[in-house]
């Protein structure tokens, strides 16, 4: 499978009208590209590969500023707004829903929404729900023009549940062979833990009692990022490159993650596992998922947790985990390139 790398012009503007393959837009934004940009990009360079094969008729567009407050979403709905091709299928997440619909209303185009998680306990302004919950009634009855995408069944149930929407899953893929080597060469220090990234995400407090306690027992303790952060109560380690960020993760005796919010996945939680480090994940969403799948602790519990750790969790097994192995995303993408290419 040949998939498309960079940025491609969108040369084909009218192929919902002439019988050519429909154009793909990708519109995404954010200064860093996350885990969520890492899904994203999978899920379109599988279905610029099925669908668009070697054509150019693809065309991503990422607005790389910070918009913070209501006055940065203005300012963003506007710059979606006028970038979106109204006769693409525009592939795009969650914030950026209502202006790309707005454009396709005057168009033929199609969209794909990546929703990565629905919690509204997770501090964002009130604002921000109410307008996605605007869209999600919109878009369950609008199923020949809009589809979600999810990356857990969690959600799939949830959105079910709450908007009647059949969404599809497409769960975060990863190509096995690089975590593999590490995993052979690493040598475990079961008194090294590995706290996860380092976000606002996280729930301070419990790691705080987490990382006191395991001190007090000679445990070594550290968050991972790959940019410079300000946190001055955790050790937090910058790993400049991937490779070094695998390598210590896979020396480590476990993963522990716990999050403030519900989340929709956890891609080092997902890399812990295939590197043979366990993981340990509060309960709910797609952690909790992840763990049920392929093996791990669940619990927020501190004492929990500490026992846990000094006896020693069970080594990953790692024969579940071709489930999410990076070949498998044309047969995920499936009901997305039917979708695609069905005419409205």
């Amino acid at each position: 499978m040949r998939w498309p790398t960079g940025i491609f012009c969108n040369d084909t503007p009218n192929s919902f009208n002439n019988g050519l393959k429909p154009n793909i837009q990708y519109i995404s934004h954010g200064p860093q590209e996350t885990g969520g940009y890492a899904h994203e990009s999978t899920l379109v360079k599988t279905l610029v590969a099925a669908i668009c094969g070697d054509s150019h008729a693809y065309e991503e567009i990422r607005f790389r500023e910070s918009f913070s407050g209501i006055p940065g979403w203005f300012v963003l709905f506007w710059k979606t707004f006028f970038a979106t091709d109204k006769n693409a299928t525009v592939i795009t997440v969650a914030r950026l829903a209502w202006p790309v619909w707005l454009k396709l209303l005057v168009g033929k185009g199609k969209m794909v929404v990546v929703v990565h998680n629905y919690d509204p306990s997770d501090k964002k302004p009130r604002f921000y729900y109410r307008v996605l919950n605007a869209f999600l009634r919109m878009a369950s009855r609008k199923i020949e023009r809009i589809r979600l995408v999810v990356v857990a069944k969690h959600w799939q149930q949830l959105f079910k549940e709450k908007w009647g929407i059949s969404a599809v899953l497409f769960p975060n893929l990863f190509s096995a062979a690089p975590y593999a080597f590490f995993r052979s060469v690493a040598r475990k220090n079961p008194k090294l833990i590995h706290f996860g990234q380092y976000s606002e995400k996280i729930d301070k407090k419990k790691y705080l009692v987490l990382l006191h306690e395991l001190n007090l027992r000679h445990f070594t303790c550290y968050f991972s990022t790959n940019n410079p952060v300000l946190a001055p109560n955790f050790p937090v380690t910058v790993f400049q490159n991937h490779e070094a960020y695998l390598k210590q993760m896979a020396g480590c005796g476990a993963t522990v993650v716990l999050n403030s919010i519900q989340e929709g996945w956890n891609r080092v939680a997902h890399e812990s596992i295939l590197l043979g480090t366990p993981i340990v994940v509060s309960p709910g969403g797609g952690p909790e998922e992840l763990a049920g799948l392929l093996g791990g602790l669940v619990t927020d519990d501190v004492a929990t947790i500490v026992a846990a750790l000094e006896k020693g969790l069970a080594p990953v097994a790692d024969e579940k985990t071709p489930l999410f192995g990076l070949e498998t995303a044309p047969e995920w993408a499936v009901p997305l390139v039917n979708f695609i290419q069905q005419k409205s």
